[in-house]
């Protein structure tokens, strides 16, 4: 990946920022306001449009046949992610109806589990994926062992990028195979750091037009299970990255505090 200059990635994350915030191709007119506007800073129509133009042909952004603005490719968005991607601060309140529950009551209730996976599909409105022990033994290096739970699917129905029924079809018959999407999130996250896949790094047909983000969460060295937030390419990935790494911080706490009690671990 060719490295940018300070202001090509300038003008790549405010194209970025802005086709998240509308759903809508970008045009240098609209990066020039933005600029003045939300940034404080300005570049001059012609340069921005110079810029963009160059972007293009690096393969960072393309445009749909009926617009002149640009919109992010998959290799746009990856250079945004790794170059400069700030998690979004979340409130400090955010998990407290969790945080509320004694510890090893979290565990002994199903319904915990089911609230913390709906409360990470409120906070991102996107889908999310838990991977959950079901005995002391379970973990990620066997994950046909854990269970899977799935919530927030309403939200992906809303974004324009899902209105193709052909496509919709096919990421819920894919959602519908536990085997393939517990071995996919668990060969795409290692270690204790976020992992974000992008289109089609997805490798699934399914995803080519999905980023996923995806943490494991520990009980000491041990990968117990996994939280992943799905959603279109045009996903808000700073919040999304702030979300389920602060739920895998929390869910190791709980774990190690009387998770790991219920099962004799």
């Amino acid at each position: 990946m060719e490295s940018l200059s300070a202001r090509q990635q300038s003008i790549l994350n405010r194209v970025i920022d802005l086709y998240i915030d509308t759903g809508q191709p970008v045009g240098s007119k609209a990066i020039t306001d933005g600029y003045q506007e939300r940034y404080h800073a300005s570049f001059s129509p012609a340069t921005v449009r110079y810029e963009m133009g160059y972007l293009e042909e690096q393969g960072y952004l393309t445009h749909p046949h009926t617009s002149s603005g640009r919109v992010p490719t998959d290799l746009g968005y990856r250079y945004y992610v790794d170059h400069s991607l700030q998690p979004e601060d979340l409130p400090r309140n955010a998990f407290q109806e969790l945080e509320e529950v004694p510890p090893l009551n979290m565990w002994q209730s199903g319904a915990f589990i089911h609230n913390a996976c709906r409360l990470l599909s409120k906070l991102t409105e996107e889908v999310t994926v838990m991977l959950i022990p079901g005995s002391a033994e379970a973990d990620l290096d066997q994950p046909e062992r854990l269970r899977l739970l799935v919530t927030g699917t309403a939200f992906l129905l809303k974004q324009p990028e899902f209105q193709d029924i052909q496509k919709v079809r096919e990421f819920f018959s894919f959602m519908e195979d536990e085997v393939q999407l517990k071995n996919l999130l668990a060969e795409r996250t290692e270690g204790d750091r976020v992992s974000v896949t992008i289109g089609r790094e997805n490798e699934v047909s399914a995803l080519s037009e999905c980023a996923v983000v995806s943490i494991a969460y520990f009980s000491g060295e041990r990968r117990y299970g996994l939280i992943a937030v799905l959603g279109p390419t045009r996903m808000r990935y700073g919040r999304a990255v702030s979300c389920v790494d602060r739920m895998a911080k929390f869910l190791s706490r709980v774990w190690d505090q009387g998770g790991r009690d219920i099962y004799g671990a």
